[in-house]
């Protein structure tokens, strides 16, 4: 555990670190262009650390404490900051179930809390700044429909993994992912919930989080039922 005085561009803010890992004692963060784009693609706020090694993934409090101060005392402040429900904390334990199903994932450097209530943005993870990589989507969307099915080969067996040791991604889309120049799939955004019954839920669970808007096209989501389906040994004539 660990406790952070943050510059957050011309602000500080006060976290207690926790899964604390090789962190300077002075962490300064700051909006860039590289958190420009992932917050065009995302519903977070990222800042990155003034020597380019770290990104910030902040999630802002869900209700305001002006408008529905109850909502946001139970919620917000009592159950996400005292109890340690935050998103943090949730997508940390979510990157170690995902690197223990085998998958490439940052390095994570830690999750904190702002036990302050002036400041909104409740919780951050700490993680790698990946340099050589793109979002997914944006590399599959430039690519020809023979690339697309190497890709979709190599995703498809990445969830398999990951619903093998018993676990589901709830919001599987592109944008999730970053494609190395080597083709590596890094997951950074991690939000995985268990399957409740592994041996007669997991294909229905696995189907549940797939749709065509966020897999491309109608096609690109058949394709996905079916080489997933093969790779689960799930009989291609239940959809």
């Amino acid at each position: 555990m660990k406790l952070l005085d943050i510059p957050f561009n011309d602000r500080h803010r006060r976290y207690l670190i926790f899964q604390a890992r090789d962190l300077p004692d002075r962490l300064v963060l700051a909006s860039t262009s590289t958190t420009a784009q992932f917050e065009s693609i995302g519903s977070s706020r990222f800042f990155t650390s003034s020597d380019g090694n770290l990104v910030a993934k902040v999630v802002p409090d869900k209700y305001s404490r002006w408008q529905s101060p109850l909502k946001w005392l139970m919620r917000d402040y009592l159950e996400k900051r005292w109890l340690g429900q935050c998103d943090a904390r949730e997508e940390y334990e979510s990157l170690q179930i995902l690197k223990q199903a085998g998958l490439t994932t940052p390095r994570c450097h830690g999750w904190g809390i702002s036990l302050n209530p002036g400041n909104s943005n409740a919780s951050l993870l700490l993680t790698e700044l990946i340099h050589d990589a793109r979002p997914g989507g944006e590399v599959f969307d430039e690519i020809d429909e023979a690339d697309r099915l190497a890709f979709l080969e190599r995703f498809c067996t990445e969830v398999a993994q990951l619903a093998k040791l018993g676990y589901v991604h709830r919001d599987l889309h592109y944008n999730n992912l970053l494609i190395r120049h080597d083709q590596t799939i890094v997951w950074i955004d991690a939000n995985v919930r268990k399957i409740r019954d592994k041996r007669n839920d997991t294909w229905s669970a696995v189907r549940a989080g797939l749709s065509e808007s966020k897999l491309r096209g109608a096609d690109h989501l058949e394709t996905v039922k079916r080489i997933l389906q093969a790779k689960l040994g799930q009989s291609t004539g239940n959809s």
